[in-house]
């Protein structure tokens, strides 16, 4: 009977050790090519695969976890996804990469306001994430208590703790690119738009601020030029506005711009967002863009689908995403490896928002 039972009995579940004896590597391989973690030969990767087909072996990400003490999860903070198509973004290349190494994803919207963000980070900690990515904190004393927790942290694009990894964004080379294109063009009038952030809670010095960076850099590509221009064609708003009709900053900023004599003939903002509602104020002042101003964002999150597609100073999405789960799982392995910072640049997409200036009337 006991014979019987055992011959009735579930046949035993493939290991990783099944997997690497049939394919006739390590255990250690096997592990990097399901996890895809770390380089392997294509030919090793295919008979690892096929021997993982042959065996009908599965991960057990719990058996895994209890191993590593992880919980192969990562936290995403995302700010005011709602508006910004920029930060969405990045969560979606962050869940990709997560996913390809092993990871799942929580993602949280933290509305900018700081105490939902606490109560966020604060479940993310009871759900034991392994790390968490800020893109982007709005309360730097948020991103220390993950750091406290000895939770390794990850602020991209804009960082507000002095603490944890970073993923910067170089905006020189964009903006010295669109400011060269437009004077290619002939034009000679410029403005600029920019948003403003609360930075009353931000550790570092506020020149560091990527607001600060952008107009200082729009200003420093106008003086290669040897061109001048006076502070009222220089504006900034907060990004959002709750006023009644809702208008976004780039609306009213832009109206106030068409209203200067001479007016500009070239406007360059320092987001998409910004760059969308001013199109719109254009559009209602009864001009057309290129052919009466030339308009250029910043970001390119949403340039292509905008009326018409929006020259745009380039951040690099997909890259920073990367970066920030390869920054985020670095640490995770190697908890020495103290606060790193990786850098990406800027890059100028040309699309049908600017063209020469118009003739002067006469």
């Amino acid at each position: 009977m006991q014979n019987l039972r055992k011959s009735k009995s579930r046949a035993p579940k493939a290991t990783m050790a099944d997997v690497a004896s049939r394919a006739g590597v390590s255990a250690a391989t096997v592990a990097r090519v399901i996890y895809k973690n770390g380089y392997v030969k294509k030919d090793t990767r295919e008979a690892v695969e096929a021997a993982v087909a042959e065996t009908g072996y599965s991960p057990n990400k719990m058996a895994r976890g209890l191993r590593t003490s992880r919980s192969f999860t990562l936290g995403m903070v995302v700010s005011e996804s709602r508006l910004n198509a920029f930060h969405p973004a990045i969560a979606h290349v962050v869940q990709i990469e997560a996913l390809r190494n092993g990871y799942t994803v929580l993602t949280l919207n933290n509305h900018a306001d700081p105490a939902m963000e606490t109560a966020g980070v604060r479940s993310f900690l009871d759900h034991h994430v392994d790390a968490i990515i800020f893109c982007s904190a709005i309360d730097p004393a948020n991103v220390r208590l993950v750091a406290s927790s000895g939770i390794p942290t990850v602020q991209v694009e804009r960082p507000i703790a002095d603490i944890g990894g970073v993923v910067t964004v170089d905006a020189e080379q964009g903006m010295r690119d669109a400011v060269d294109h437009l004077q290619g063009l002939g034009h000679r009038i410029f403005a600029y738009i920019g948003g403003e952030v609360d930075t009353s809670r931000v550790e570092a010095p506020k020149y560091l601020g990527i607001e600060v960076v952008r107009e200082r850099l729009f200003r420093e590509s106008l003086a290669r030029h040897a061109i001048t221009i006076d502070e009222a064609y220089i504006l900034s708003a907060p990004y959002y506005d709750d006023g009644r009709p809702p208008r976004q900053p780039g609306h009213t900023l832009m109206r106030r711009l068409l209203a200067l004599n001479p007016r500009p003939t070239a406007v360059v903002c320092g987001s998409d967002l910004l760059a969308a509602s001013a199109l719109q104020a254009i559009s209602e002042a009864g001009l057309s863009v290129p052919h009466d101003i030339s308009i250029i964002g910043y970001d390119d999150s949403v340039a292509e689908i905008l009326t018409p597609a929006l020259s745009s100073i380039a951040q690099p999405i997909e890259e920073m995403g990367k970066k920030a789960v390869t920054l985020a799982l670095q640490s995770i392995d190697d908890p020495t490896l103290g606060d790193q910072t990786m850098s990406t640049s800027t890059s100028l997409v040309v699309r049908e928002s600017t063209a020469k200036p118009p003739t002067p009337k006469i």
